[in-house]
């Protein structure tokens, strides 16, 4: 008799009116596969499962453990860390506890829970294991549409998200794991049905023992369900999976020469998806909520279309659809916004989703990647400010706004539903002939129309300008036009990108994402791109018809340089460029400004230097554990350094330590060293290294300002922190 177990995901393993999902009683070993295109599956939880070529996951419910093999690339394991995170916060809330370890460090609970330690086998190559793995994925459909129960094969292979029907129930099965998918519309027949057959497809299938079934509502889907499709997004707008990255590595494709590149991109201008194919005009109801210490707090009418980056939303948004009241839940995260804030709004936004009976559609939005239906909810009043409310952990500083009087916002975009605004610094430097901008002092608000400007930037900015003038005088000034008013506030007149006007105006810039990580050479449109965009192990190519620019990222390898150069030679010939057109070589952290000026409010903070981005990502992680739960051991567990090792060894080293003491308080400055809250001086600097500076307290010397845009916290929530914390953000800044 086979032995299995019903899991049933709900909201995320937290309590609520529905059944709670038993966490104690999780158990599985999860195995990912691919560099670009992760693919999940569960494996036997035993040792004997581990492979050094790959990143497993172990998931024990309140604590989750991500083992690297010793052959893992930084890019495999930083792709199977958001594969954790994303477990970690759709699946339990953020409450889990995460510890990342290399192969080597293991400590003895690890293999405790997988049954004890054996010899880890060889790594293999992608090819060769998904050669050995794996039977396609197999969709099948349950449904009483017809008048009886009726189980049929929908797919086999490639999945797609719009293959599920939330009329009906699915039961997938992945091979490793079954799992049996309630459409919010199924009936109470079909949900009893589709968890009946789920059941006894795993016995018919003589599968083994700790195979599992899962239970999962629509709109709570997890991670390893979302990795059974091969394109999983919303069918009506763009929605973003960090664990679900573009591509696809099911099978090596022989490589295509760069005229059957630049062939494919030339379509992209034809089959670009038409953004007024929305859910509605945006004339529903709209309700906004910020997230403030840990709950949802109603934000002011007046005050909708105003975001901060360093907070999260929700925006409940309210339609009619087929006279019926419809609903969709965007919970939107700031680029700055913390951990605890994104936890709090995924977990709030199904909360709020449970309270209409499951209704809603859910969306995650990030700062930067808004979808044109959620642009156009605020009927051009988007605006996104620096700043926001402070986390709801203890320790933290308080909130932060920019209250000096001046303030900058760039606005961009092509039409009414992808225009919006962002503030940047006030410098004369961060100005751009292609677009406007909004200059808020305390006697003025000044409206700068650059030369190139669209006029719905234009509309756009007088709309978001009125908004935000309250008392003050709205002047506009058109570029060459200027006066003293607005170049003081600026620091004075200066150099800023003129650009040409694009040859044909009703084409937007496109940006092309070169990469040969599925073992082929493939270039793909990223359509309304933003900085976040750019990924430092790849090139771009990004074509504003007076230039070409060929963006390279600094761990980009040598074939897909040469071959991004050679694509857009051969891009530029076939869309009959003049020799005038240029082809840029832009360097990742040396931006120039006629690169930069075509993103929406370009942070340059995010590209001065190279930060390792798993080391970062990790570290980021790290910090993110609940602090009520206070690690027995240390999370991130590295190899003790041998012969063979030390030369990769990353900048977390050293054995497993033993559990560590509360940190003591800070000692006085020795006579050796500068007292740092005299001494201030600037990352580089720091860096660099100097003698009278304490190397155990670097990050002490920064400027306050410096020290928030370099820890990515203020100095006294860093310094409340527990010391593993502060450690490991630390070493993601280079300071320790």
């Amino acid at each position: 008799m086979q032995c299995f177990k019903t899991f049933e995901i709900r909201n995320g393993g937290v309590e609520s009116g529905f059944n709670k999902v038993e966490k104690e009683n999780i158990c599985r070993l999860l195995h990912l596969k691919g560099k670009r295109t992760i693919e999940v599956k569960q494996v036997q939880c035993s040792a004997s499962s581990l492979n050094s070529g790959d990143v497993f996951i172990l998931d024990k419910g309140d604590d989750i453990y991500q083992w690297n093999g010793a052959e893992c690339s930084k890019k495999e394991k930083s792709k199977g860390l958001e594969v954790t995170i994303s477990i970690k916060d759709d699946e339990r809330g953020g409450k889990a506890q995460l510890h990342v370890m290399d192969e080597g460090s293991e400590p003895d609970v690890f293999w405790e829970i997988l049954g004890g330690k054996t010899a880890i086998a060889p790594a293999t190559s992608d090819e060769e294991g998904q050669a050995k793995s794996t039977k396609p994925c197999k969709l099948f459909v349950v449904s009483d549409a017809s008048g009886q129960m009726v189980v049929d094969e929908v797919a086999t292979g490639n999945l797609a998200k719009d293959m599920l029907k939330t009329e009906d129930a699915f039961i997938v099965d992945n091979e490793t794991e079954i799992f049996v998918w309630v459409g919010k519309g199924a009936t109470a027949d079909e949900r009893k049905a589709a968890l009946s057959h789920g059941q006894d497809y795993v016995t018919k299938q003589g599968r083994p023992d700790w195979t599992r079934v899962t239970k999962i509502l629509e709109g709570t889907e997890p991670t390893t369900f979302k990795s059974c499709f091969k394109k999983w997004q919303d069918m009506q707008m763009p929605v973003d999976f960090s664990a679900t990255p573009r591509g696809n590595t099911a099978a090596k494709r022989d490589s295509k020469s760069a005229t059957e590149l630049v062939g494919s991109m030339m379509n992209v201008f034809k089959s670009k998806p038409n953004r007024r194919s929305m859910v509605d005009d945006g004339s529903g109801k709209v309700e906004v909520w910020r997230i403030e210490d840990f709950a949802d707090v109603p934000v002011p009418v007046g005050m909708h279309g105003q975001f901060f980056a360093g907070d999260s939303y929700i925006v409940q948004y309210t339609y009619l659809e087929r006279n019926k009241e419809a609903y969709i839940l965007y919970f939107w995260l700031g680029s700055k916004s913390s951990q605890d804030e994104k936890g709090a709004a995924a977990l709030l936004t199904k909360t709020k989703d449970d309270a209409l009976g499951g209704a809603a559609t859910q969306v995650r939005v990030v700062q930067g990647q808004e979808p044109s239906h959620f642009v156009r909810l605020f009927k051009g009043h988007m605006v996104i400010h620096a700043g926001g409310k402070a986390s709801g952990f203890a320790g933290s500083e308080g909130d932060y706004y920019d209250t000096d009087g001046v303030s900058l916002f760039h606005v961009k975009g092509s039409d009414e539903d992808s225009t919006k605004a962002a503030q940047v610094d006030e410098l004369t430097k961060n100005l751009n002939s292609g677009d406007c901008f909004v200059l808020l002092t305390p006697g003025n608000v000044h409206l700068w129309e650059g030369q190139f400007a669209s006029e719905s930037e234009v509309e756009v900015s007088r709309k978001i300008a009125d908004a935000m003038k309250g008392s003050r005088s709205l002047v506009e000034v058109k570029e060459g036009e200027e006066d003293e008013s607005f170049w003081g506030p600026l620091g004075g007149k200066g150099e800023y990108t003129k650009l040409k006007e694009a040859p044909d105006g009703s084409r937007e810039p496109m940006l092309f994402h070169c990469s040969n990580a599925t073992g082929t050479f493939e270039v793909e449109p990223i359509y309304d791109f933003s900085q976040a965009d750019l990924e430092e192990d790849d090139v771009y190519l990004l074509d504003v018809f007076t230039n070409l620019y060929v963006w390279i990222g600094s761990e980009a390898n040598e074939q897909e340089k040469s071959m991004a150069l050679t694509t857009a030679t051969e891009y530029a010939k076939a869309n009959g460029y003049s020799e005038d057109v240029s082809t840029v070589i832009v360097h990742s952290g040396s931006e120039p400004g006629m690169f930069t000026c075509n993103f929406l409010g370009w942070d340059s903070e995010k590209s001065k230097a190279f930060v390792d981005p798993y080391e970062a990502k990790l570290a980021a992680a790290m910090a993110s554990n609940p602090a009520e739960a206070a690690p027995k051991r240390m999370s991130v567990l590295k190899k003790t350094p041998t012969k063979e090792n030390v030369s990769s060894r990353s900048s977390f080293g050293g054995a497993p330590p033993e559990p560590e003491p509360a940190p003591a308080p800070a000692p006085a400055p020795s006579a050796n060293f500068a007292d740092p809250s005299s001494l201030k001086l600037t990352v580089d600097e720091l860096k660099a290294g100097r003698a009278d500076v304490d190397p155990t307290k670097k990050e002490q010397y920064l400027s306050d300002a410096d020290f928030e845009k370099v820890m990515k916290s203020p100095r006294s929530e860093f310094n409340a922190m527990k010391g593993w914390k502060q450690q490991q953000i630390k070493k993601a800044a280079g300071l320790y």
